[in-house]
């Protein structure tokens, strides 16, 4: 009987560790990338248009590693900053600055909710 119990949490525990990646797992079409860093300046580009408005908010992600157990490392973006669209730069890029938090280059950018 203590058996069951024990496999129920473990699957219970993964499937809220998978629900969580999932959440939080990049979207090709919503999500920037950060191709570039200038103090607070951010240069954001997107695969896909339309691009965000000039004042959209936007959440900055960062890609982190959780590791359940020993088990393989799941990718999981945990926010790190909030920015703001100043100007759209050309089709595929626009120029943000950085006003909480902090960004690296290669970090992931989505509107916020």
């Amino acid at each position: 009987m203590k058996s069951h119990a024990a496999y129920l949490g473990t699957a219970l525990l993964l499937t809220g560790l998978t629900i969580c990646a999932i959440a939080h797992a990049t979207n090709t079409y919503a999500d920037g990338w950060i191709g570039h860093v200038n103090g607070r300046q951010l240069d954001i580009c997107y695969r896909v248009t339309p691009l965000p408005a000039v004042g959209a908010r936007l959440q900055v992600m960062r890609l982190a590693y959780v590791i359940p157990g020993k088990g393989v490392p799941i990718e999981h973006f945990a926010a790190s900053g909030q920015a703001t669209v100043t100007s759209i730069t050309d089709a595929h890029c626009v120029r943000a600055e950085l006003v909480q938090g902090t960004a690296q280059w290669a970090d992931h950018t989505r509107p916020m909710p």
